[in-house]
């Protein structure tokens, strides 16, 4: 039998994120770090093991929201980790007991490929889909560990003459070591403004997000001949892996493909800190057909995840947070 259990702030501290890594399905929404960012959007962190035969076989980051009559909503991006027997009916009842919640939802994105038998398995436990999602079930992952000869030849033809293109125009390639976090924000506001999306990315929600990465984040800009940031991307690095944070050109920057430049001098600089897997964080053609493609062209395999499911003791409460996603503001962050 699985039993959950909480884990205390220090423990959190001292073993979270090492033993995070020792799972395959590992990501960066269930890192410390994450944890830390989601703390400034008004989200408290909790975080929770399974042991099954005295094993630790599932590890849970939950963002909880407290409401009146011990109401709990969860959010989960990237978790739980491990196994799923972890997501039984018993075990559910037994997160609603640690959590004393009356009532409980919650919400887990599961990073995982999605297979007919965790489909299955999740519906006869009680989970559903959502009515409307928060993020995409698609991403591409990038194999890094290859040479810099065999990454050029998985490029699309199109992406690569844009890279070559983009590398013999007079652009400072460069890490942005400290980069200025209102620069960033200026050049993701503008680009949404020009492709007339309404998602935004504020500077204070920028700047806590690398504040609570810290060295876990790189950034790559280019720059036109007068010094104006034209193009970033950004990622988080933990261990073999790293994940796109957030990337933004500008017109004049599309027209000299200054976006691949960044990312190509990003992915170099991932492969000598010894990253092997690189998630591009995402692929939505129907939303995003021109960044699902520059995403596809790299040559990255697309992967399906299991996705986004829902638990609920409450089917009115399942309706309010089925509305409360249809209204809530939309940001380009998670």
């Amino acid at each position: 039998m699985v039993k959950w259990a909480r884990l205390s702030p220090d423990l959190v501290q001292t073993m979270w994120d090492t033993e995070l890594l020792g799972f395959p399905d590992q990501n960066l929404y269930q890192s410390s770090a994450w944890g830390r960012y989601k703390s400034t959007r008004g989200w408290t962190p909790q975080y929770f093991q399974a042991e099954a035969n005295e094993n630790v076989v599932a590890m849970l980051q939950a963002f909880l929201r407290m409401y009146p009559m011990r109401t709990v909503v969860a959010w989960c991006p990237g978790g739980p980790v491990g196994e799923l027997q972890m997501c039984t009916r018993e075990s559910m009842g037994q997160l609603s007991s640690v959590l004393n919640a009356r009532r409980l939802y919650c919400r887990a994105s599961f990073l995982r490929v999605r297979t007919v038998h965790d489909d299955e398995y999740l519906r006869s436990h009680g989970w559903t889909r959502p009515n409307r999602t928060v993020g995409a079930s698609r991403t591409a992952v990038w194999n890094l560990n290859q040479t810099e000869e065999q990454l050029l030849a998985g490029l699309k033809r199109n992406w690569r003459y844009s890279l070559r293109q983009a590398q013999k125009s007079d652009l400072a390639i460069e890490r942005l070591a400290e980069p200025s976090i209102q620069e960033l924000a200026d050049l993701c506001g503008a680009m949404n403004v020009s492709k007339g999306i309404a998602a935004t990315v504020r500077a204070p929600e920028l700047a806590a997000l690398f504040e609570a990465l810290g060295d876990q984040a790189v950034v790559y800009g280019c720059r036109n001949s007068s010094g104006q940031l034209i193009a970033f991307h950004s990622c988080s690095v933990q261990g073999q892996r790293a994940w796109e944070l957030v990337a933004a050109t500008s017109q004049e920057g599309r027209r000299i493909g200054a976006s691949f430049a960044a990312l190509w001098a990003l992915i170099r600089h991932c492969q000598r800190l010894g990253v092997t897997r690189y998630d591009l964080a995402g692929v939505d053609p129907a939303n995003a057909p021109g960044v699902a493609n520059f995403k596809r062209w790299t040559g990255a395999q697309e992967v399906e995840w299991l996705g986004e499911w829902e638990w609920s003791t409450s089917s009115i409460l399942r309706r309010v947070v089925d509305l409360a996603v249809r209204h809530r503001q939309r940001s380009a962050l998670p």
